[in-house]
This record gives C-alpha cells, sequence and structure tokens, in this order.
C-alpha cells in the first residue's frame, strides 16, 4: 500500500479497518432474487461471501471480489425496478452509494495489482441511471399526449409525439447499450446478469411498439435520397450531390423549404415540384478517417411528417488553409480583452462555421468563431499569463481533418497589475488556527485559481488555492516549536508565473501557552483513538441502517432486493456552474480523458440553455436539440455538434477523440459565452 497516497490510504484503511472489526455490513449475505406472482422463472444470482472468512489476513483480493459483487447485484436490482415502473427506487440502487461502493472498489483495485472494472462499473451506472429517467419522462410524456389528443389538441398531440419519438430513439440507444455492458460485467466478474438483461429488453422493446403506434397515428414516414457525383470530397472540391425527398407511398414533397442535417452541419434546401434538389457541402471539421457522411432531414415540429436519413460512401482528402491576423490588441493586462481580427481562407475560398483558438504564452485563453471566412473577436486576459512581450496565436486546432491545423502569430505586451490580500485568523483551544482571506486587484476584482501561502512566525505551513471571488481558507496548526502566546500569521503571493505583482498581509493572533503543550498532545492521542474507533462503528451502524432502509422499501413494493448491502440517498445533485463544467473539460482534456470530456462539456452547455428555457429543462439530449432554436441559426448548429459528440462519448461503443472533445469545447464555449476567465487549458 502507497502510504504517501492519501487519497488511497484512507478508503483502504478504512475497509481493511472494517474487516478487522467485523467485516463490511451486508444486508443479505445471498443475492436475493426478483420475485413476481407471474410466470417468471427464478433465477439465482452469485452469493456474496462473507468478509468474515477473509478478516483475518486482511485479504484485499477478497474485499474486491465483495465490492463487485455488491455493484453487480445494485445494477441488477435497478434494472428489475425500472421494469416495474419504480423509477425513483431504480435510480437510487445506481445512486450515491453505488458510488460509495464504486470509489471502495477503485480503492482496492488499485492495491491488489489485478485488473480493474471501474469505467465499465461507472459508464454502466450512469447509463442506467439515465435509461430510468429518460423510461419515466416517456412515461409522463405519453400519459400527456395521450391527454391532449383525447381533447382534440392536435397541435400539442403533435408535439408531444415528436417528444416521444426522441425519447424512443434514446430509450433504444440506452437500453443497448446497458444490456451490451452487463456482458462485459458478467465476463469479468462470473455474476449472473440474465435477469435483469430481460428486464431491460422488456422495457425497451414495449416503448418501441408503444412509439409505433404513436408514429402511425401522427406522422407520414419519408424517404431521402441523396446521390453524389463524386466519393472523393474535400473542402476545395466540395461534395455535389441531387437529392429527393418523398412521402412513404411515392409521391414527391415538393416545393418546400427542408433542413438537412449534413455531418455535424445544417443547411436549407428547397425541393421543386418533383421533391429533387441541389446539395453542396465542404467538409471542414470532419475526420480523414471517416468513410460516410449520414444526411439527416429534420421536419418541424407541427410537421406531419417523419424524418429519414441516409449515408454516402466518401473518402475525404486534407486541405491547406490560412489564417491571416489583420487586428489585435498591442497592449493588455489582467481581465482586459485581447482584441483578434482577420481571415481564414483556403485558396482564397472562405471557411465557414469553425472555431478558432486564442492562445497567449501558450495558454488558451478563449475562442473566435469564423463566419464567411471572417473573424473578429476577444478573449479575457487570465492571471496564469506572464507578464512582458507574449506571443499571440490564433490558431485552428484540427489534426487530421478535412481542413489541417494552421496558425498566425504575432507579439502583444503584458502590464502587470498591482494585487494585495487581506488574511484574519481565529485560533481555539488546540493550537489550530482557522485561516480566511481575500486575494484581489486594487480595483476588487477577485482573482481565483492563484496559490497563496500561510505562514506562522515566519514559517510556511500551509499553501492553498483562491476560489472563485478571490477568497481562500485553511485550517492550520501552530508549529511545536512556537510556545509564544502571540503568533503572526501571514499570507502571501508570490506572483510566480502570471501578471500580478507580489503582495503579503499578516495579523496576530492570541493563542494558549506552550507549557501544556505535551500533556495536550498525549491527551488529545488517546481521545483520537478513542474517537477514531467511535467513528469506524459509527459507519458500519450508519451503512447498516441506510441498506435495511432501502431493502424494507424494496420489500414493502412487493420486490426482494437482490443482495444489495446500502441503500442510496435519492440524489439529484445541484449542477455545476457553466464555468466550473468548462474548467473540469480542460482538465479532462489535459488527462486524455476526451469521452469524459465531451460529457462534461454537454452537462455545461444544457446547465447554460436550461437557465434560458427552462419549458426545455427535461427534454434528452436530441429531443432538446430539437427543440432548441435561435434567431440566427448558428446556435443551432453548435447544439447539433456537441450534441453529437455527447451522443457518441457517453453512449457509443468507440470514444471520441481528444481533437472531437476539443471541438466540442470550443463550441460550447460559443454557444455558452461562460466568463473567460474561467477558461483555460492545459497547453493547446
Amino acid at each position: 500500500m502507497n502510504i504517501a497516497d492519501g487519497r488511497v490510504l484512507v478508503p483502504v484503511f478504512l475497509i481493511v479497518s472494517m474487516i478487522l472489526i467485523g467485516g463490511i455490513v451486508v444486508a443479505d449475505s445471498a443475492v436475493a432474487v426478483q420475485e413476481n406472482t407471474t410466470d417468471r422463472n427464478r433465477t439465482e444470482t452469485t452469493t456474496h461471501r462473507n468478509p468474515d472468512d477473509y478478516s483475518e489476513d486482511g485479504d484485499l483480493d477478497a474485499v474486491e471480489g465483495i465490492l463487485a459483487n455488491q455493484l453487480t447485484a445494485r445494477l441488477g436490482t435497478g434494472a428489475i425496478q425500472l421494469s416495474e415502473g419504480e423509477y425513483e427506487v431504480a435510480n437510487e440502487y445506481v445512486g450515491e452509494e453505488y458510488q460509495n461502493r464504486l470509489e471502495q472498489y477503485v480503492d482496492v483495485a488499485g492495491e491488489t495489482g489485478g485488473e480493474s472494472y471501474e469505467e465499465d462499473f461507472k459508464a454502466t451506472g450512469e447509463k442506467q441511471s439515465q435509461l430510468s429517467d429518460a423510461v419515466r419522462e416517456y412515461r409522463d410524456t405519453k400519459a400527456e399526449y395521450e391527454t391532449a389528443r383525447k381533447a382534440g389538441n392536435e397541435k400539442r398531440a403533435r408535439e408531444l409525439a415528436r417528444e416521444l419519438e426522441g425519447l424512443s430513439d434514446e430509450i433504444d440507444t440506452l437500453g443497448g447499450s446497458v444490456r451490451e455492458d452487463y456482458t462485459v460485467i458478467e465476463a469479468a466478474t462470473g455474476a449472473d446478469l440474465s435477469e435483469p438483461e430481460t428486464a431491460i429488453k422488456e422495457v425497451t422493446d414495449d416503448i418501441q411498439a408503444e412509439q409505433e403506434t404513436v408514429r402511425k397515428q401522427q406522422f407520414e414516414e419519408t424517404e431521402l435520397t441523396v446521390v453524389p457525383e463524386r466519393t472523393d470530397i474535400s473542402f476545395l472540391e466540395p461534395l455535389v450531390a441531387v437529392g429527393e425527398l418523398r412521402r412513404a407511398d411515392g409521391t414527391p414533397i415538393s416545393n418546400e423549404e427542408v433542413r438537412l442535417d449534413v455531418g455535424t452541419h445544417t443547411e436549407r434546401v428547397t425541393t421543386d415540384s418533383a421533391g429533387r434538389f441541389p446539395l453542396e457541402y465542404r467538409p471542414t471539421n470532419e475526420s480523414l478517417t471517416d468513410n460516410e457522411l449520414t444526411v439527416q432531414y429534420v421536419p418541424e415540429t407541427q410537421s406531419a411528417y417523419l424524418g429519414d436519413k441516409t449515408t454516402i460512401d466518401i473518402s475525404i482528402e486534407q486541405s491547406e488553409p490560412t489564417i491571416s491576423l489583420d487586428n489585435v490588441s498591442s497592449e493588455v493586462a489582467y481581465r482586459e480583452e485581447v482584441a483578434v481580427a482577420g481571415e481564414l481562407t483556403a485558396e482564397g475560398v472562405p471557411v465557414d462555421g469553425v472555431t478558432l483558438a486564442v492562445i497567449v504564452d501558450d495558454e488558451r485563453i478563449g475562442t473566435v468563431p469564423v463566419r464567411n471566412g471572417v473573424f473578429d473577436g476577444s478573449a479575457t486576459l487570465p492571471a496564469s499569463v506572464e507578464d512582458g512581450t507574449q506571443k499571440l496565436r490564433v490558431r485552428l486546432p484540427f489534426e487530421e481533418q478535412a481542413l489541417a491545423g494552421t496558425a498566425d502569430t504575432t507579439n502583444v505586451t503584458i502590464r502587470e497589475t498591482e494585487s494585495q490580500l487581506s488574511v484574519t485568523a481565529l485560533a481555539d483551544d488546540t493550537r489550530t488556527l482557522v485561516v480566511n482571506g481575500t486575494l484581489d486587484t486594487v480595483n476588487g476584482d477577485g482573482i481565483s485559481g492563484e496559490r497563496v501561502d500561510i505562514g506562522i512566525d515566519g514559517v510556511t505551513v500551509s499553501s492553498v488555492s483562491t476560489e472563485a471571488g478571490g477568497t481562500f481558507n485553511d485550517t492550520v496548526a501552530v508549529p511545536e516549536t512556537v510556545d509564544e502566546s502571540e503568533v503572526t500569521v501571514s499570507a502571501t503571493y508570490d506572483g510566480t508565473g502570471s501578471n500580478l505583482e507580489p503582495t503579503m498581509d499578516e495579523t496576530v493572533v492570541t493563542i494558549d501557552g506552550g507549557d501544556t503543550l505535551s500533556s495536550t498532545v498525549w491527551i488529545a492521542g488517546g481521545f483520537g483513538a478513542i474517537i477514531a474507533i467511535g467513528l469506524l462503528v459509527w459507519w458500519i451502524r450508519r451503512s447498516d441502517s441506510t441498506d435495511s432502509t432501502l431493502d424494507d422499501r424494496s420489500e414493502e413494493q412487493g420486490t426482494v432486493g437482490t443482495g444489495v448491502t446500502a441503500s442510496d440517498q435519492s440524489s439529484s445533485a445541484a449542477p455545476d456552474t457553466v464555468e466550473a463544467l468548462l474548467e473540469r473539460t480542460s482538465k479532462q482534456l489535459s488527462s486524455e480523458q476526451p469521452d469524459k470530456a465531451v460529457q462534461a462539456v454537454y452537462a455545461a452547455v444544457r446547465e447554460a440553455l436550461d437557465s434560458r428555457t427552462d419549458e426545455q429543462a427535461a427534454l434528452t439530449h436530441w429531443e432538446f436539440y430539437h427543440n432548441y432554436h435561435s434567431d440566427t441559426g448558428v446556435e443551432d448548429e453548435l447544439l447539433y455538434e456537441i450534441t453529437a459528440r455527447y451522443e457518441r462519448a457517453a453512449f457509443g461503443r468507440d470514444s471520441v477523440s481528444s481533437d472531437e472533445a476539443a471541438n466540442a469545447l470550443e463550441a460550447a464555449r460559443r454557444l455558452c459565452n461562460p466568463d473567460a476567465s474561467a477558461e483555460s487549458e492545459a497547453g493547446d
């Protein structure tokens, strides 16, 4: 065990300690099986092994197996609860307690040296929770649809039918993905998830059957065909094709303007009397490895038509664009705007619908959009760029895409900004100090994300990072070498690696004398041991209590739990702020976690757009996209790109690339327009 790694030490120590005291509390030693009064077959799952059997040797391999079984059991019970229509309970089984068990599993698996299935358990739990939410939303929307239909409100009924169409597609995708994950987990753990897998299939099949009825009641199916002149395309040699849109009976949809989603972009075309239309499309951010281009007909919400899509076989060649900077800020300081303007073309052809990164001193500080070959925007300078003469780059951050990456560079002068610190401290009777303070500019602008060193009588005892608004706080111990009744507490900001001047502040605090320190330490040590044991017992009893509550609740609903060890608290955690989510995305990109980054991007977008359109907040990702429209259509295009990346990252078999995740982040920043001071990424 890595003693130096506090993150690993505490959970593992806690688990092993619980084994020595009496084992992880298990509500039922065997995994019970969901019972039904119908003819459903009774299938038993793998029985848990009692942790007490392994407590003498502290067998972490056994603990790892127990935790894996508990995670599997919770997944199984949640799936069966979902099939019974108990959506809240289904979510609880993959909620907070599931996450707690997963964290323990990760810590133990890190110590055993064996193969960990952390990502499989995590992804399956998240997708199963999303599936429960989507099924509940479908049922609620379906009830509203039936009410509108019976009342003769055809307009509202059709709107709801369109929402149901998107939900049914999402449920079908999620259900299939969860079942595939079950297969992986079964192979890894030896568990039997056949009954939960059947339950998930029944749920998705039932909803697809219901939606087929809705589809026939409200929509007329369509057929889209697109015939390209050639399959080898590039930005300079675009796709040129002739399309045709017809009803299911073969009659043309004539003389109508229709929306086509081509790849990650949106095109609008008008059909002629025969339902035909011309299509020209220049690829920009498509991967060079893409061999298919999807073209989808997207009807308006009130349209009586059902959408359709087709694919075109393609081969993409890369084109070399050029960035030309025309106007750039010559001198800026902290929180001032760095203005950039210029053109992006490829052999004179304007590039449209891409996003450029603005980089100062190798740090990305923001983005600017390109429209019809022109960009004109700005990004806010953060504190983390050093003062002096720095290189400013405007870059198209593409790799292995239809357009090659390119950049233009110039110099910019960064002025130093005066900063100031304020610090307060409060002593208690155990020789610890609670320290609070603020780092800001002389204009009162709080400075976040900067390191402040805390010292006592000239000895540095802690370093903290400033939070939003420039605030910081910490609890520190007075060094044993200090035996004065008064100490000087200092806060120091050295300004290293920033464009802010160094600053410091200090305050004097009265503390207890040092004469009784030795005896106090020994007494505290004794009480500390007692408290540690007490907390351990409390943790076990709490786990036992919450497990019993959830199992009792399950039994009251006519369902026997499948050996789950603890109950979840219903969690609907308040969403992170848009800036925090985008900040997390940057860190995940730096850590080479593109799928997680894209999911954080989408969460940020929903947080931002839900606040603008509250009535859209409960929609699934594709329904949210189809119902969100801007005046210019620019936001629609950005939202489509982000939604498509999110679906692939969250539910697809293949991961998104780091470049695709970076593009999604750039699109989100344009769409959300958060405070740029919170936007930074590690490198570019």
